[in-house]
Formats: C-alpha cells, sequence, structure tokens
C-alpha cells in the first residue's frame, strides 16, 4: 500500500505551438497550429491547419504572434486551451501605415519582375511606354497617320460599292 501512495502520477499535458488568428475576444485567442500529414490516396505531403481556441487571461497575444498554448479542462463551450507563452511577437501592432507602405513596395519589385524595362514611379501606363517605343524608329508615326488617312478613303469606297 506504500507502494501505491509513493506513485505519483505525471500525465503530461499536450502544447502546441502556433500562430495567432484572432485576438478579438476578450481573455480568448484562435490559435492556428499547422502539421504536415501524408495525403491517404496522392501519398503527398500536405499541410494540414487547426484552429483552437486559447484563454488568454491578461489579453497578451496579438494577432500575428507566435504562441505556445497547453490543453486545459474545459473553460467554455469550444475554449480547451490556455496560453502557456509568447514565442515570439508579430512586430509593432497598430501601425497599418507601414504595411500600406510595404504593400507598395512589394506590388512595385512583382511589377518590375513581371515586366522589365517598364517603370510606375510617375504614374506613367503601358500604351505610354509603348508610344515611346514606336517613336524612336521614326517609321511607326507616319505608317500610322498613312493608315488614319487610307481608312476614310476605303470606308468611301466600300460605299460607293455597295449603293
Amino acid at each position: 500500500m506504500t507502494g501505491a501512495n509513493n506513485q505519483v502520477q505525471t500525465t503530461k499535458r499536450k502544447t502546441k505551438v502556433g500562430r495567432v488568428v484572432s485576438d478579438k475576444m476578450d481573455k480568448t485567442i484562435v490559435v492556428s497550429v499547422e502539421r504536415l500529414a501524408r495525403h491517404p490516396l496522392y501519398k503527398r505531403v500536405i499541410r494540414l491547419t487547426t484552429k483552437f481556441k486559447a484563454h488568454d487571461e491578461l489579453n497578451d497575444a496579438h494577432t500575428g504572434d507566435t504562441v505556445m498554448i497547453e490543453e486545459s479542462r474545459p473553460l467554455s463551450a469550444t475554449k480547451r486551451w490556455r496560453l502557456i507563452e509568447v514565442v515570439a511577437r508579430a512586430g509593432t501592432h497598430g501601425i497599418p501605415s507601414e504595411i500600406v507602405a510595404d504593400e507598395e513596395a512589394t506590388t512595385e519589385a512583382i511589377h518590375s519582375a513581371a515586366h522589365p524595362g517598364r517603370t510606375h514611379d510617375d504614374g506613367s501606363t503601358g500604351a505610354d511606354a509603348g508610344d515611346t517605343g514606336q517613336a524612336d524608329d521614326g517609321t511607326a508615326d507616319d505608317d500610322a497617320t498613312a493608315d488614319a488617312g487610307d481608312e476614310p478613303a476605303s470606308a468611301e469606297s466600300a460605299e460607293g460599292g455597295s449603293a
């Protein structure tokens, strides 16, 4: 009997590391945890995500933070996890102007990679870039005027032929 009393039950609670996707509720965060699994039919490794609601007593975690959560007793209808620690912060929160500036720089980098030689700094469109390309040889502008002059003549001849 003494042996039974000396045994300490050491059940380890499960912990998971994930990214906070929502912190809009009071004292609750939604944590997205990714895992890799093999597809049963195609045998490819695929990325699966599961969302857990976790209790955040101090409202310490914010969207984008990487956090560690631990399972606990049911705290509400859907909450079964507690926030243990914030592993990594996402950066400064609540500064949307920096995000917009970073987004414009990213868009410009994508555009310049997709269309080398075109510039977007002065708001010029693709038609402007095409006009400057045609004006270099000098013959493109003459051909454009000659074609414009030919159109009314051909339209008149078409009308004369149908009458």
